[in-house]
């Protein structure tokens, strides 16, 4: 048994970092899911709940590695 990490770029900012592949909070991008560092969504979710949206949740395991048999 062993653990898995994914590395990538934010669609935001451009930071590269590591996630969950499977929990990360991530956007469409031309039908594709693209994901977004935490610093991003903690910087948007007070402009969120400025505007009335409700602020994305971020799962607890979403910048951790995940199980290999989870892949």
């Amino acid at each position: 048994m062993g653990f898995a990490i994914m590395m990538g770029n934010c669609i935001n900012c451009g930071q590269q970092f590591s996630f969950n592949p499977h929990k990360v909070p991530s956007v469409r991008i031309n039908g594709k899911r693209e994901p977004v560092c935490r610093q991003c969504i903690e910087a948007a979710n007070p402009e969120r709940i400025k505007r009335g949206l409700p602020p994305f949740e971020i799962h607890p395991d979403a910048y951790e590695p995940i199980p290999e048999e989870e892949l």
